[in-house]
């Protein structure tokens, strides 16, 4: 299916309305795992991979334009540099640039582009905890204090991102929701959105 690359006023709405849906649902996961610490720590990032993989494939099938991942992306990165992590913003940057590198030839036409795509962010997305602990622990730590976070909430994140075991679990984690949300978004774009008149 052709299409052109112009971008047109339905195209940016559409981009920046999904995008504001994949932020909300990431907050919200983010709020609502914050009570339990293992499940914050180990199981929240994976949660919001397998979440918010159907809205990506959608604004990737709908909109099917260049630079779409990247501009997710970098609102993103606004997001978390308003709320003080500053570094997140060049990082999210460099994921946006990556994912479209892997869609860059007609990627919105293929399934498989996209599994990938969405599964090396869901696999790159754990940088907001590591880069913390590898490069930036001063500012995290101080947002984390004057976010209210307890001083036990901290040690438990220095525990699960130092700790090798539960690091890999925690990486292979991610991807694997990643990868099976990918397969949900696919089966959903093609059984339900076009069925739909949504694409």
């Amino acid at each position: 299916m052709k299409t052109t690359q112009k971008w047109n006023i339905k195209d940016v709405i559409t981009t920046v309305l999904l995008t504001v849906l994949l932020i909300v649902i990431q907050l919200i996961v983010n709020m609502v795992c914050m009570a339990n610490d293992f499940v914050s720590m180990v199981l929240s990032v994976g949660i919001t991979m397998i979440l918010c993989a159907p809205v990506y494939f959608l604004m990737i099938s709908r909109v099917r334009k260049h630079f779409v991942s990247l501009i997710y992306m970098i609102i993103l990165g606004l997001v978390f540099l308003i709320m003080g992590n500053w570094y997140l913003l060049p990082y999210f940057f460099i994921v946006g640039i990556i994912c479209e590198a892997i869609l860059w030839k007609d990627g919105w036409n293929s399934k498989k582009k996209m599994i990938i795509a969405w599964s090396t962010a869901s696999l790159l997305y754990n940088g907001v905890n590591l880069l913390p602990i590898w490069f930036f622990w001063d500012t995290y730590e101080a947002f984390a204090l004057s976010s209210g976070m307890e001083q036990s909430y901290i040690d438990s994140f220095v525990h699960y991102y130092t700790s090798p075991g539960w690091l890999m679990f925690i990486i292979l984690f991610t991807m694997l929701c990643g990868f099976l949300g990918s397969l949900i978004g696919g089966k959903l774009v093609n059984k339900h959105f076009k069925k739909a008149g949504v694409l």
